[in-house]
């Protein structure tokens, strides 16, 4: 097998086993409680740009990535699996996938959440960018467009919930940026 498919397997293993890892340690892995279609937003982009990388490299010419390209997207899988782990620490057992109305524990706005509302989908967007990065594939930053949109949809959307679901949302929002600080 190519190293640097191996070297990409490695990271998204290392990146998932961190998450299940976290979720595990809060009971939050099992959790299904829901039926939200907005969740498709996130999972079916997510499978997408995990594998159009491969498939597109496997397919083409397999050239050897670049050292500045490997670099670069060996940082943002780092970067993605450290801000995702940061976050669901954060969230401790009221993390879910899906948007729930019924059971809450409050608003959490400590850890990274004191800064961005948003920080599981900032995982999702470094993640997104690390995959066809590494590789150094062309076509999949469409599916990593994609991606994107469903990730700011998802926001969009979550948000609504969100204030209509916790009194003090509004005051927590004016406060913090939706994603990434001083840009969104």
């Amino acid at each position: 097998m190519d190293l640097y498919l191996v070297l990409y397997l490695v990271l998204i293993l290392v990146y998932r086993f961190a998450e299940t890892w976290v979720m595990a340690k809060f009971g939050t892995l099992p959790r299904r409680p829901a039926k939200d279609w907005t969740a498709w937003m996130i999972i079916v982009p997510y499978w997408l740009v995990i594998v159009a990388p491969v498939l597109e490299y496997v397919a083409g010419e397999r050239q050897r990535p670049s050292t500045s390209a490997l670099t670069a997207g060996a940082a943002l899988f780092i970067a993605a699996t450290a801000v995702r782990v940061r976050a669901h620490l954060d969230l401790g057992a009221q993390f879910s996938m899906f948007l729930e109305t019924g059971r809450s524990e409050g608003l959490v706005t400590t850890g990274l959440y004191a800064w961005i509302r948003h920080p599981l989908y900032l995982a999702n967007l470094l993640l997104f960018l690390a995959c066809p990065t590494f590789l150094a594939v062309r076509w999949s930053w469409l599916s990593t467009a994609v991606a994107i949109v469903g990730v700011v949809t998802r926001i969009e959307i979550e948000e609504t919930l969100l204030r209509e679901r916790f009194d003090g949302y509004a005051e927590y929002a004016e406060g913090t940026w939706k994603l990434v600080p001083r840009l969104y």
